[in-house]
């Protein structure tokens, strides 16, 4: 056992200096540098803005997607509280490892989108860009919280899974719903209630141990939803 804990800590302890080697090592000043930033998850007092970016020029090839090994790390800043003008001034110290970027890919959370605006307006060659995913997020919140439809079954959703969980029909219950950015649950919402009118219009689908009284009792209200869950899976 002391020979494991030995070999996992040696690893950890190179993985840490790798990591550090990378954050630290000189960068090639370019034009073309896309900048992709965040705050991490805060634990106790700080939380960290994160830095990491690409070269235009070294895009991965079309049909690839980028992964690890394409970003380089850039800045880990660790603060203890975060504004707009905290976030351009890191951003502004972060510039002298690049140059200026060419585009800033954020989530676009208040004090993020606010230092990057105030960098842009100082570096107007940069552009600041809305991560795709909150984008779509923020247009289906839209659409969404003002449909009534969607308001009941995202509801009934979450009545259901606390109903079916701890039961034989654990099976039927749905994806728990975000707290946060909730609208990028959206689709795995959508999707159980697909399968479930599927279970429902299928009796072969049913295990023999299900009662088909206790199916109906738990899910049987996504019948009322069927034209609409076809038009959100749309």
């Amino acid at each position: 056992m002391a020979v494991g804990r030995s070999s996992g800590a040696s690893a950890r302890l190179w993985l840490l200096r790798v990591g550090y080697y990378k954050l630290t090592r000189a960068k090639e000043q370019a034009e073309d540098w896309v900048w992709i930033v965040d705050h991490v998850g805060q634990l106790g007092a700080e939380k960290c803005l994160v830095i990491v970016g690409l070269r235009l020029s070294a895009w991965p090839v079309e049909g690839d997607y980028l992964t690890h090994a394409d970003v380089e790390p850039i800045a880990i800043c660790p603060v203890t509280q975060s504004n707009g003008e905290v976030v351009y001034q890191q951003l502004e110290e972060a510039r002298k490892q690049t140059g200026v970027p060419r585009e800033i890919l954020s989530d676009h959370g208040s004090d993020l989108h606010k230092g990057i605006r105030q960098f842009c307006q100082a570096h107007p060659e940069t552009c600041d860009l809305y991560d795709i995913k909150h984008k779509v997020a923020a247009v289906l919140k839209r659409e969404l919280k003002a449909e009534q439809a969607w308001q009941e079954f995202s509801t009934q959703a979450t009545q259901t899974l606390a109903r079916v969980q701890q039961t034989a029909l654990a099976a039927l219950a749905p994806p728990r719903q975000r707290c946060k950015a909730r609208y990028m649950n959206v689709a795995a919402v959508v999707g159980w209630g697909g399968r479930i009118l599927q279970v429902l219009d299928t009796q072969s689908l049913q295990p023999p141990e299900w009662e088909p009284q206790q199916v109906e009792h738990a899910v049987g209200w996504v019948r009322q939803y069927r034209q609409e869950v076809e038009q959100w899976r749309q």
